[in-house]
């Protein structure tokens, strides 16, 4: 049984993630539009997709999507998560002795409509996005038609609203001079709105900033300590690679290195990042990363 649940849990939709192809280095967007190599951010043909584009990684959407369904296969085994231990002694006499906090997982379905929740547990990421795409990406433009003009309900009209910017552009000129001053009209545009507070029609955003590697290691660490068949070292260091940064070992009082520190890291986090359970218990709650 795993330690850091009330009861016994098995996972049968959630697995840990082995290095594999998908882990090569890449290069940076600048390079990719030189065609010189492949970015997480792309899926398919690229972060921009009819006219619409993706504000964070692919990956940061694939890590969210793979969390959900660990949480939902949790809530359907009513499992309750040990978020911290008990303290049974003290250390310094001036600290009280902390109780346990845990947490059942319980996943708000009022904060996914629109996901199709019964999908999420049995689908793949890659199926399940290619329908639900939508609910993360943002427009970026939209052309402006004088069709069926002397209709009022068919007109597209000039927006006045602050954000917006709208311009008639001559095709026919050298793409690079357009660029250049669109370019220099859009950083002014934005200049003068740098004080404008704008809500975002977005409901599902991934907030902060995303490491592959570190939220890679963060859910393998929490999938691994719920399946309870490896020790910490093991998890460490076996030969699927499912710790992905670097971690250093500390030692005992007895010599010994101690392989528990950095789980615990991983699974609690630190005073600047979230850890494992932290990301669980948010993405129950219809949000990532926050």
């Amino acid at each position: 049984m795993s330690l850091h649940t009330k009861k016994p849990v098995i996972l049968k939709y959630s697995r840990p993630i082995k290095t594999g192809v998908s882990h090569k280095k890449v290069d940076v967007v600048g390079q990719i539009l030189g065609g010189k190599g492949v970015d997480y951010r792309f899926l398919g043909k690229g972060r921009i997709k009819d006219n619409e584009v993706i504000p964070k990684t692919i990956h940061s959407y694939r890590m969210w999507f793979r969390f959900l369904k660990l949480a939902l296969e949790l809530e359907q085994q009513n499992a309750t998560l040990i978020m911290r231990f008990a303290q049974t002694r003290k250390v310094k006499q001036s600290i009280p002795l902390q109780p346990e906090i845990v947490k059942k997982i319980k996943v708000k379905r009022s904060k996914y409509k629109g996901w199709d929740l019964d999908e999420v547990l049995t689908k793949s990421f890659d199926d399940w996005w290619q329908t639900h795409s939508h609910l993360f990406s943002d427009e970026i433009c939209k052309e402006l038609s004088a069709k069926y003009e002397h209709y009022e309900w068919g007109r597209d009209r000039i927006s006045s609203d602050r954000r917006h910017l709208s311009l008639q552009i001559d095709t026919s000129l050298k793409m690079t001079d357009i660029l250049k001053v669109v370019t220099s009209r859009i950083k002014e545009r934005k200049k003068e709105n740098k004080d404008l507070v704008v809500k975002k029609k977005r409901k599902y955003s991934v907030s902060g900033s995303i490491h592959r590697d570190a939220l890679l290691s963060k859910y393998n660490a929490l999938i691994l300590k719920l399946e309870n068949t490896l020790s910490n070292e093991e998890i460490l260091t076996h030969k699927d690679g499912y710790i992905r940064h670097n971690y250093e070992v500390s030692y005992n009082k007895n010599g010994n290195e101690d392989y528990a520190r950095p789980i615990y890291g991983l699974l609690n986090g630190n005073g600047t990042t979230l850890g494992a359970k932290q990301l669980l218990v948010n993405v129950c709650d219809g949000y990532f990363m926050k």
